[in-house]
């Protein structure tokens, strides 16, 4: 079974989509997405990278594509006959802008083709960048000092013991900046026995701005939970 897909594209040539070690979409994550974070626990079961054709060395990778565990890998938020299915999540992606704007389409489109044939269990890739399935408001943190940009779940869920703390008292320092965006739920379904739990809704005005916000939490008590 080949594990490539090739893109013959008008403008950027002919392009290749095949899967690349997690080291190596780990290392171009960190690097260069706006928020410079992998998590280990659920990120990168299985990655995909985008090459030209004939530089197909993992050095030479122009973008990944990185799906894993959603979340809350247990959520009952869809249904299907096979017991053993499950929904991943494209957890993170980056394309280099030396491609075109249509680098990210081809790259999203032929890697969910190859993780139809890695694994059937898969029926259906979530993603909160097709069929929209509603939107709430997100607060994140931008550490002021480094840029690097964090999610308040790393400040409230304690599971990760040293990003709870070092993101906490980052907090108490004051140094984040603080921001609300919309994050979209996408749900691109690979198999028609596979029934989402929410009805679909009309796709919505796209939104991407930062609304500032001013996330006022309780000092004490982040004192307190730091100590224990």
């Amino acid at each position: 079974m080949q594990m490539k897909e090739i893109v013959n594209s008008s403008r950027m040539g002919v392009l290749v989509v095949k899967p690349v070690s997690k080291s190596k979409a780990r290392e171009l994550i960190v690097q260069h997405h706006y928020s410079h974070k992998w998590n280990n626990a659920s990120f990168g079961v299985y990655n995909f990278g985008i090459f030209k054709e004939n530089a197909e060395d993992e050095a030479q990778c122009l973008g990944v594509a990185s799906y894993g565990y959603m979340k809350v890998l247990k959520a009952k938020i869809f249904t299907h006959t096979n017991p053993d299915a499950w929904m991943c999540e494209l957890n993170r992606m980056w394309i280099n802008d030396c491609l075109g704007k249509n680098a990210e389409s081809i790259l999203i489109s032929r890697s969910i083709k190859l993780l139809k044939k890695m694994d059937s269990n898969i029926v259906a890739v979530q993603s909160f960048a097709d069929g929209y399935y509603g939107k709430h408001q997100t607060i994140f943190l931008e550490n002021k000092r480094t840029g690097e940009i964090t999610h308040q779940q790393n400040l409230t869920n304690s599971t990760s013991r040293s990003r709870y703390i070092r993101d906490n008292v980052a907090y108490l320092l004051g140094d984040f900046r603080t921001f609300k965006v919309h994050t979209y739920r996408y749900i691109y379904p690979l198999c028609k026995h596979f029934k989402f739990k929410t009805q679909q809704q009309p796709y919505p005005l796209y939104d991407k701005g930062e609304i500032l916000f001013d996330w006022r939490r309780n000092r004490q008590v982040i004192k307190d939970r730091l100590k224990r």
